[in-house]
């Protein structure tokens, strides 16, 4: 579905994962994109596209995520680079049982998120280790306690 706005028209953008709170309100976007060696900076540029060629929800956060590394955004403008960044190797290693180095497949690593941030949000994870601990400095995890965590379809 596109939107006109202004001259511009607008793709209607289906986040990967959206986290809701128990009153319905987007909390997180979630993207996962299984690059090999996602930077900072590809990171930003990615999340740039994405904010200005979509209409993406107004959400306190944002999570581009490889299996590789995270990037968390905290309320920040289209151009910002991520305000944290996390190693994603653990999550991994703790939920599939993996050769090293092996790439994941787009779908494979899309439940294997979903399936961490439920664990995150029911708090059977708790902030000793990363990277649990990055996101709890960001008050991410308190901020999803209890939500609704959903893979978006594709329209």
């Amino acid at each position: 579905m596109m939107r006109r706005e202004g001259q511009r028209t607008m793709a209607m953008f289906r986040p990967d994962i959206l986290i809701q709170s128990p009153e319905d309100l987007p909390i997180a976007v979630v993207e996962v994109k299984n690059r090999q060696d996602l930077t900072r900076e590809v990171a930003t540029v990615l999340r740039r596209n994405i904010i200005t060629h979509s209409l993406l929800p107004q959400t306190p956060y944002f999570l581009l995520i490889s299996q590789d590394v995270g990037f968390l955004w905290k309320a920040a403008g289209p151009d910002a680079p991520p305000t944290y960044k996390f190693p994603m190797d653990r999550v991994v290693t703790r939920y599939l049982q993996r050769e090293p180095g092996e790439r994941l497949y787009g779908i494979e690593l899309e439940f294997l998120v979903l399936q961490w941030l439920n664990d995150l949000a029911s708090g059977r994870l708790n902030a000793s280790e990363e990277p649990e601990k990055t996101l709890a400095l960001a008050g991410f995890n308190d901020s999803i306690r209890e939500a609704t965590i959903t893979i978006e379809e594709a329209a």
